[in-house]
């Protein structure tokens, strides 16, 4: 006889309004799901929003998860784990929902009045089983899909010197160096996330994704020819804010120097994307989400129902004073900012400079610092940003569209300069590109806001076949900033003050383009 006890619920997120009913027919698919053995948790992404239904089996002994409204892929099919949960099973029950089911170990004693569900997003779920697992085996590479996506690497001259072990509390940890590029202020909060504060030369960075001995994750930046800064307390630094548990910066005496930020995450933590600034400093932004709707997950549940009320919002309600904004760029009452997701695609990169103008100016290099003011002003207006590069890598143009589709961005901004022969250098100006009706909307606003603050000639907003205008489902434009080959442009490109302040008005064309400004 099979004994079915229903757990389910409807779960809010803070941050996002409690989710609506849901369609009669399938409409989205699930997109990923891992069970992390170490945490002994279940995470999965969908398409659209879903309102997962749990229900326990005691014979034979299931947690089964049923999400109506969602389709399953026969890739994201059955998959042996080990542990406390012997397999994950997915199927499509029927045309309206997708099952979970996952298989318990006979060994595993689980109360069911201790299973708790809740909400990254809308489209990002968890589901928590408690106790303790076996021990992971002894080989501690394991690599979990988009959870660890990179070994870490020990820095030039450190040796097989570990990673810090897992930190209840923040650390700090220096040492003597000698003078250095850069140097590291602080972290500080704000509402897109953290800011790294730097001074001196811009940082140069390392991203890891790894995990510790207890198989905590854990976010690992090195920055090279930097150093801490005296007196730094780790009191100083965030804790168990957004996801990340605890802060650890360690000071290598390597040659150059370099400094290793390690962020410990909790496991509701959605990865980081990480984005040194030519101006100085370094953001750290949730990628997918917006940091309002990062959550602790409920730490009572009350049965015969897992308790699925909102999470509770980590740290206090007093926002966090912001980096200084130029005023170049408005206060902006961009509305639902919260959910509002700017894709930013600086042109070209690694192998492929873009166009070559005069003295050897390259476009990826100019592009590329723009659209890192173009980030800067944004997020300091509330409005979360992603790149489809953040430093010199070679992006084909496919998956630059592919990363604005699966973060669900509102915008596409694709930032070029341009070029024409080189024994043509009076052509010179501003040119913006669309493809789709909406696309010249955003087009004519940046545009339009560019040429109001910035002398430069106007040639006109137009509408092209490109890849990246073509393939976006979301309003896309093409802003061609200048001419390297110019007489007049090149200079200007080649300005970092012209390129902070070309950034800021691209930011502040895409900031008039939401508010439904032309």
């Amino acid at each position: 006889m099979r004994l079915k006890q229903v757990l389910t619920g409807v779960v809010g997120v803070a941050g996002v309004c409690l989710f609506g009913s849901l369609p009669a027919k399938a409409t989205a698919r699930l997109q990923t799901w891992q069970f992390d053995t170490g945490q002994n948790r279940l995470v999965f992404t969908t398409e659209g929003g879903v309102q997962p239904q749990v229900s326990w089996l005691t014979n034979p002994r299931r947690l089964v998860i049923d999400l109506p409204g969602i389709l399953s892929e026969t890739a994201l099919g059955d998959q042996f784990v080990g542990g406390a949960v012997q397999a994950v099973r997915v199927t499509q029950v029927d045309a309206h929902t997708t099952r979970m089911v996952l298989e318990l170990n006979p060994s595993y004693d689980l109360d069911p009045k201790q299973v708790k569900v809740w909400g990254l997003t809308s489209q990002q779920w968890v589901v928590q089983l408690p106790g303790a697992t076996p021990a992971p085996p002894a080989n501690d590479s394991i690599v979990i899909p988009d959870f660890s996506k990179a070994a870490v690497r020990p820095l030039t001259a450190v040796g097989d010197d570990p990673l810090p072990p897992r930190l209840s509390r923040n650390q700090v940890n220096t040492t003597a160096v000698r003078a250095t590029a850069t140097v590291l202020r602080g972290v500080q909060v704000t509402a897109e996330g953290f800011f790294i504060h730097s001074a001196g030369a811009i940082p140069q960075v390392q991203v890891y994704r790894t995990r510790d001995a207890n198989q905590t994750r854990q976010l690992v930046i090195d920055v090279l020819d930097a150093a801490i800064v005296p007196g730094l307390a780790p009191d100083a630094l965030p804790q168990g804010r957004y996801g990340i548990q605890s802060w650890s910066l360690t000071q290598f005496a390597t040659a150059p120097p370099a400094v290793r930020i390690t962020l410990s995450l909790e496991g509701y933590s959605p990865d980081w994307q990480i984005t040194p600034l030519t101006s100085g400093g370094i953001w750290v932004t949730p990628i997918g989400v917006a940091p309002s709707q990062i959550a602790a997950p409920p730490t009572t549940v009350v049965l015969p129902v897992v308790q699925a009320a909102a999470p509770v919002p980590i740290g206090s309600s007093t926002a966090a004073p912001q980096p200084t904004l130029s005023p170049s760029v408005q206060q902006a009452a961009v509305p639902n900012r919260s959910q509002v997701l700017v894709m930013l695609d600086p042109g070209h990169g690694g192998v492929d400079p873009g166009a070559v103008g005069i003295g050897g100016l390259q476009e990826k290099g100019v592009v590329l610092a723009v659209a890192q003011h173009t980030a800067a002003a944004l997020r300091a207006q509330g409005v979360a940003v992603q790149f489809t590069r953040q430093g010199d890598q070679t992006v084909d143009l496919q998956p630059r569209t592919e990363m604005a589709d699966a973060a669900r961005a509102t915008v596409f901004v694709s930032i070029h300069a341009n070029a024409v022969n080189m024994q043509r250098p009076e052509v010179n100006g501003l040119e913006t590109y669309y493809y789709s009706d909406a696309g010249r909307v955003l087009a004519t606003a940046l545009q339009n806001h560019v040429l109001s603050v910035l002398p430069t000639h106007d040639r006109g907003v137009r509408q092209a076949r490109f890849w990246v205008l073509r393939r976006t489902s979301m309003p896309a434009a093409l802003i061609e900033i200048g001419f390297v080959t110019g007489a007049t442009d090149a200079p200007k490109l080649r300005d970092p003050r012209w390129q902070a302040q070309m950034g800021q008005a691209i930011a502040q064309g895409i900031l008039n383009y939401l508010q439904g400004q032309p």
